[in-house]
Order: C-alpha cells, then sequence, then structure tokens
C-alpha cells in the first residue's frame, strides 16, 4: 500500500474509532463535558501521539479547551506538551551534526543523551558548552516537516472529497412536491 493510502487508512480509522466516541458528540453539540474514564482518554492521546506530530499538535491544542472536553482527557491530553516518545540519540547525533557541522563532542562539552522534554516538533536535551555554560538545546523532530507537509495535504484532499460529497447529498435530495397552481 503506498503511503498516501496507508495515512488514509490511519486517518480513516482514528475517525471510526472516535467520531461517535461521547466526548465527540457531546463536544460537536455544544453540551458540557461530562466526566470521563481516564483509561479512555490515555487511549485517545496515545492515539494521537501514533498518528505523529500533526496530531500531536492537534492533542497540545485540545488540551487547552476545557470547554469541549471533559478533565481526563485534558489531563492525558497536557502530557503531549512535552511527554511523548522521543527519538533515538543517533538521529539527534546526525541532526546535530548536519545543522552545526560539527560532532557533539567538539561542540558541547557534555550532552545529556536522554532528552528533557519531547514534544510534537522536537526534544530537548541539557548540555554544557565548552566555556562551562549550560544550555538546553532544542532538536527537531527527523523529517517533521515533510511528515506535517504530508498530513495537511492529505487532510485537505479528504475535505475537498467530503465537500463534493455533502454537495452531492444535499443536490441529490428529493425535493417536497408542491401542490400550487403554478407547480401543475
Amino acid at each position: 500500500m503506498s503511503g498516501r493510502l496507508t495515512r488514509y487508512k490511519d486517518f480513516a480509522w482514528f475517525v471510526a474509532k472516535y467520531g461517535r466516541a461521547e466526548f465527540v458528540t457531546k463536544a460537536m453539540a455544544g453540551e458540557d463535558a461530562a466526566a470521563s474514564d481516564p483509561a479512555a482518554a490515555d487511549a485517545f492521546a496515545t492515539d494521537l501521539e501514533s498518528l505523529g506530530p500533526t496530531f500531536i499538535k492537534l492533542g497540545q491544542i485540545l488540551s487547552t479547551r476545557a470547554d469541549l472536553l471533559p478533565p481526563a482527557y485534558l489531563d492525558a491530553l497536557g502530557r503531549l506538551h512535552d511527554h511523548v516518545e522521543p527519538f533515538p540519540f543517533e538521529e539527534v547525533e546526525g541532526t546535530i551534526r548536519d545543522e552545526l557541522g560539527v560532532r557533539i563532542s567538539s561542540a558541547f562539552a557534555e550532552f545529556d543523551k536522554a532528552p528533557i522534554a519531547a514534544a510534537s516538533l522536537g526534544q530537548v536535551h541539557r548540555a554544557v558548552l565548552r566555556g562551562g555554560r549550560v544550555v538546553a538545546v532544542k532538536v527537531q523532530r527527523p523529517g517533521v516537516e515533510e511528515r506535517v507537509e504530508k498530513d495537511l495535504t492529505a487532510l485537505r484532499e479528504i475535505a475537498v472529497v467530503i465537500d463534493r460529497i455533502g454537495a452531492r447529498i444535499v443536490t441529490s435530495t428529493p425535493r417536497a412536491c408542491s401542490t400550487s397552481s403554478s407547480a401543475r
């Protein structure tokens, strides 16, 4: 299956799983967020994380919307700000080498392999410069720009299809019969 079709399948799976979930239907209806199951909220955050940076960012935005989501969902999504799965240190080394043109050991006296935080677009590592100054080094996730661009393109294409299908449904709805004399 091509990369684009696989991505469409991923999106369809997510919508099928959550499209009719109680927290979604209440939010869509403008109803107050009700109490919710923390395990279900954690699963939602994990599923967003599994879809990658674009959806992690969506989860981060949703984590601030107490008007839309129950507290358990706000809590679960809140971790997406800085506690997502980090990418491997070998990729950190490669990114720094590519961006700075030097190895980590040449640029820094110390560089922690474990990130302080990891989120949608990158992760942060504690380091010490050669002069002794402690710094935070933010490293962008490899390929994140391309991934987000592809996701947004796919979502635009899906929106166009939904718009066309919706337009056909509206235009193909039978019209009410008129009994006025002008209709005869």
